[in-house]
This record gives structure tokens, sequence and C-alpha cells, in this order.
């Protein structure tokens, strides 16, 4: 398979019995698997299980299994889960859901270092660091997938959240559907390397001992959310959209390059959720933003349904049309196009991560705030 194809979902990693397989970094700081060929029996299970080689032998299939589709936007009632959750917190109490059937919960959670991991929560508490967006690929790993097929052959309540990529890695992983598997994606412009996000760490805060990292704050407003890093030394705040290794993200420079040609970019998922911010809708349901919190979600699943329906004293939430949340979060269906000299961002960032930041991603000023700072030079 080309390399601009491959996800580093870690599917075959986690499927080789014969650990022909590993996963290495490339030079933009993304893992991609590898074959030791004196290990490998040619089986071609590595093959089977890869979801971008059969996404579309599973058209038929994903179609059938979005048999309910159904939009809303929402929000937890509980405003001590949503202050800590990136938009309107619907993660926690479907999560919550899953530890009351004495189920286990897998998402993503940061390491030591601030590096994305699968983290395991078995309790309500564990939750907590599952919670909020973290804006880098998760580490691949060939534990997990398995650990999962092991707890839903015992008849445990699982659920696993990822992006669309990840789902769709688990479950042609598992080749086999299990009626008490649940599973959320999330509506993804594209996954940053984490090597681009340690390089940001290293360059403007090199000498503190960083605490606590939030990709989404939302203290002056979920819809004009900021970066914050806490560390040993100092609080660090900023506009979201002015942060400098988010603007390197939305200038898709640290976007894995599978990412500009994603499959998994439809309305019909795998997954008995998408969540997302609700952009765009949210200026429609005044009684139920409050502007610290709203999300997008889709129901897909008749499982996906059902479990909805048990959560409604937990959730605040209004139908609204599947256009409408299309509209709001065109990543849903589209595939961001690559923009600007990446090469020469990796470059500039090998050889002085520092310039690459700052003079690269820098967030360009609209035209009116342009020609105002031009009109005013003119007066000094």
């Amino acid at each position: 398979m080309a390399h601009d194809r491959c996800t580093g979902c870690a599917a075959c990693f986690s499927a080789c019995a014969h650990r022909a397989i590993s996963m290495k970094y490339d030079n933009e700081g993304f893992e991609y698997p590898y074959i030791d060929t004196s290990r490998c029996v040619d089986c071609g299970l590595c093959q089977i299980v890869c979801p971008v080689i059969q996404y579309s032998n599973k058209n038929e299939l994903r179609n059938d299994f979005c048999d309910i589709q159904r939009g809303y936007a929402a929000r937890n009632v509980n405003i001590q889960q949503r202050e800590i959750s990136s938009s309107g917190s619907i993660f926690p109490p479907i999560a919550e859901w899953i530890i009351d059937k004495g189920g286990v919960v897998i998402g993503t959670a940061f390491d030591d270092s601030f590096n994305a991991k699968h983290q395991v929560a078995r309790t309500k508490d564990d939750i907590v660091s599952l919670q909020g967006s973290k804006y880098l690929q998760c580490k691949a790993d060939n534990t997990t997938f398995k650990f999962i097929r092991d707890e839903l052959r015992t008849g445990k309540y699982v659920l696993y959240s990822g992006m669309a990529c990840q789902v769709e890695g688990l479950k042609s992983f598992l080749r086999t559907d299990y009626d008490n598997l649940y599973t959320i994606d999330l509506v993804c412009m594209g996954i940053p390397s984490p090597m681009v996000w340690q390089k940001y760490l290293r360059t403007f805060f090199g000498n503190e001992h960083i605490l606590h990292v939030n990709f989404k704050e939302k203290s002056i407003g979920w819809d004009s959310f900021c970066f914050y890093i806490r560390t040993d030394k100092r609080e660090y705040k900023e506009r979201g959209m002015k942060n400098l290794y988010l603007q390197s993200m939305f200038k898709s420079w640290n976007m894995r390059p599978s990412c500009f040609r994603c499959p998994f970019k439809k309305r019909q998922r795998f997954s008995d959720f998408t969540l997302a911010d609700c952009w765009g809708v949210y200026k429609k349901i005044p009684e139920i933003n409050d502007n610290k919190g709203l999300s997008s979600v889709i129901v897909h699943s008749k499982k996906g349904y059902n479990l909805w329906q048990e959560l409604a004293n937990k959730i605040d939430f209004v139908e609204v049309d599947m256009d409408e949340i299309r509209a709001g979060n065109p990543y849903l269906v589209l595939n961001k196009q690559p923009i600007g000299n990446r090469e020469l961002f990796y470059k500039i960032l090998n050889e002085h991560p520092y310039k690459a930041f700052q003079k690269l991603c820098i967030p360009q000023e609209n035209n009116i705030q342009s020609i105002i700072k031009k009109i005013k030079r003119l007066f000094v």
C-alpha cells in the first residue's frame, strides 16, 4: 500500500501472529508498519484487516450498519463534566453507561510527556483523563485491539472512542460483530504529527515542567476557545486560533499524508456515534446553547439509538437535520487539501524550530485588519 494511504491504525501490527510487523517513525514523526521478511509467512492477514484496503469491500455492510442515522445538537446536563470537555461533553454519559454495565472504556489520554496513548477506564473517575481533544496522533500499539477482543469474548461491554480510521481498524481486526461493542468516532480535519507537537513544547516550554495541557479551554466561551498550558512556572493561555502549534495544523503542514485522501470521511460509518462541535447549528437553538459547550451528534446504529434513549435524563438535545451538521462540520465528508510548502516547513522545523513556528505559523490577518493597520501606519 502507498505510503500516503496508511492511517497508522495498527490493525496489521495487532493482527500479525508472527511478529513480522513493527511500527517505525518516518522523518515527519508519523508511525508506519514495516515488515520483517525473515518472519513473514505471506499469510495475507495484514491486508485482510487493513481498513483502507478493505474499505470499498464493506460498503454494503457499512450502509446496513447505519440503519438509524439521526442528528442532534446536544449537551451534557452535568456542568462540571462539560467544563472540562472540549464541546458538549457527550462522551462521559455514554462512557458511564458502559461502566454501570460492568464494562470498560478505551479512549485516548496523555502520557507523562503529553503524547497521546490508548488508555483503559474501568471506573467513572478514570473517564476524566479520556475527556478533551488531543490534537496529535495516538501512539500505535499492538495490545489495545487484542485487549478489546478478549474483553468482548467474555461478554463484557466495551466502548471504544477514536478517529473513524481507528474504529474501522478495530472492526477490521475483530472480523466479528459484537453486540456488546459500542464505538464513537470524531469528525476530524486530520491527525497532527506527535513530533511537531514535541518540538513545539521543547521550543516554547523547554525549561519548564508541564503539568496540564488543554487544547480547547473554554473559560472565555466555547465558541472562542483557548489553548492552555500550566507548568511549574506559569499558566499560558491564548486564543486557539492564534496558537502557533494549532496553526501548523490549520495550515495542514503537520497532518498525516493519508488525511488528505481519507476514505472514512463519509456519512456512513461503522461507529455507533459520531461526535463533533456544534458549529453552525448552535445559532438556531439558543435554548440549549449557553456557550459552555455544545456537540453535534450523529447516531448511526439501532444499538446506538437504544443507548441514546437511555441517556435522556443526562443530556439536553434537539434533533437537527443531518445536512445542518454537515454544513457546520464540512470535514465530516470532505478531505482538507494540503496548502503551502510542507517540505519547507519540515526542513526549517528540523534546523530552527523557533523560526518554523514564528515565521511560518503566524495566523493570517483578515483583509479588514490588514487594511486598518496599513492606514494607521500612514499616520505614524
